[in-house]
């Protein structure tokens, strides 16, 4: 299964993408903002292709484990210079430090770009990762 996360708008500290499977809409996306060299916590990810694996262990994964029984939590893999890039819910900036957060919505507000309703956004997205790894498929 292909995701794409396509950049459409950006200001110095969010970025605002579209993310697709198979061409079709499926949710926003929120990231920091870019920055030619990578400061961690405050930069998205470079532009290119990233496998989605499952991620076991650590905070996030405790917390959706615990919330809705997940047995993972997305994570981008083999991204230059950054690792632990989640996909999980989160409205503003200040809700990742480099992950990418899945919104319904999404708006301009304070400087920055915002999504909401990204609980419902992740786990719409999140069922059909997994019934993609269910059906063997890679995901990227």
């Amino acid at each position: 299964m292909r995701l794409h996360i396509q950049l459409i708008a950006e200001t110095p500290t969010s970025t605002l993408s579209a993310c697709t499977i198979e061409g079709k809409f499926q949710c926003w996306i929120l990231e920091d903002g870019f920055n030619l060299t990578k400061i961690p916590g405050k930069t998205r990810i470079p532009p290119g292709t990233y496998k989605i694996v499952k991620h076991t262990s650590g905070k996030f994964f405790e917390a959706h484990r615990k919330k809705w029984g997940h047995t993972f939590v997305p994570m981008l893999a083999g991204v230059p210079n950054y690792s632990f890039i989640l996909i999980h819910p989160g409205n503003t900036i200040e809700d990742t430090e480099g992950c990418l957060l899945p919104g319904m919505s999404a708006h301009f507000s304070a400087g920055g770009f915002m999504v909401s309703y990204s609980t419902d956004a992740y786990l719409s997205l999140f069922a059909k990762i997994e019934a993609a790894f269910g059906r063997g498929e890679v995901v990227d």
